[in-house]
């Protein structure tokens, strides 16, 4: 604690602005599905001792099969992690300028605080404790121009020589948006979110979200699985109350809008 590690963090996203509006200008590539080439063929050594000259016999080789079989797991490892980015690169929607802070409930108004203390320019903040406007869960105003239309161009700030009093500071650096991304009037929309400079999120609200999106996979598995059952005489798959598992509205899967957005920096706070 205390080796700034916040107003470091603040530092780099002023530094980098423009770097992250060039990343945003630039669209998306569609990802490519892996290609992997597949062994049909088991065979080893062993399947050939004793008929080849020179060929070692089973009992010598089985270091050399130990080692097939490590490197088929390898293998395996490999097809999976390349199959899994691919459906992560398969959810992007768009790109976004910002960078995704991901801290405590409890360290999300100190973000706040620190933006407005230390940004040169006007910040405003949507959806935290300190927001200047409603949230608009709904989605009426589809511009961040009209949901900051009540937003001051000043900040206050408190005078050193006063702690009573309060005086205007103006901001003449580059405006600086930021949306806290948590609570039930969250906007679930990843075309608003990339919209804005600063995105606070909280461990829960990804961690939910993210058990959600894995349920609705499993669940539509699972609901595949007991169509197969029922065609074949078989029990349908129950829940343990009783209830019948139900696939993701249309078979769809249940994506977090924050894995919707390719963000040009995610911070980890207090990642332990």
């Amino acid at each position: 604690m205390g080796l700034g590690k916040t107003i470091t963090s603040v530092s780099l996203i002023a530094a980098t602005l423009q770097a992250a509006k060039a990343f945003e200008a630039v669209p998306p590539v569609p990802p490519k599905p892996p290609i992997f080439a597949h062994h049909d063929s088991d065979l080893t050594a062993e399947h050939f001792a004793g008929r080849v000259w020179g060929m070692p016999s089973p009992s010598t080789s089985s270091s050399t099969s130990s080692s097939a079989t490590k490197a088929k797991a390898k293998e395996a490892r490999a097809q999976d992690l390349a199959e899994e980015q691919y459906a992560r690169a398969c959810r992007i929607k768009c790109k976004s300028r910002a960078t995704l802070v991901v801290c405590p409930l409890s360290t999300v108004a100190n973000w706040e605080d620190q933006f407005r203390e230390h940004w040169g320019g006007t910040v405003r903040v949507l959806g935290g404790s300190g927001s200047c406007t409603s949230p608009d869960p709904a989605g009426t105003q589809t511009t961040l121009t009209a949901l900051f239309a009540n937003c001051a161009n000043m900040d206050t700030d408190t005078d050193p020589a006063d702690d009573k009093s309060t005086v205007l500071r103006e901001k003449k650096g580059a405006p600086l948006c930021v949306y806290v991304y948590h609570g039930n009037a969250r906007r679930l929309d990843p075309t608003f979110l990339a919209d804005f400079d600063v995105v606070i999120t909280t461990y829960s609200t990804l961690a939910t979200e993210y058990s959600k999106q894995t349920r609705s996979l499993e669940e539509g598995d699972d609901v595949a699985s007991d169509s197969g059952n029922e065609a074949n005489g078989k029990r349908a798959k129950t829940t343990k109350n009783g209830k019948r598992k139900r696939p993701a509205p249309n078979g769809t899967e249940a994506t977090s809008p924050l894995q919707s957005v390719h963000w040009f920096r995610v911070i980890l706070d207090e990642a332990q």
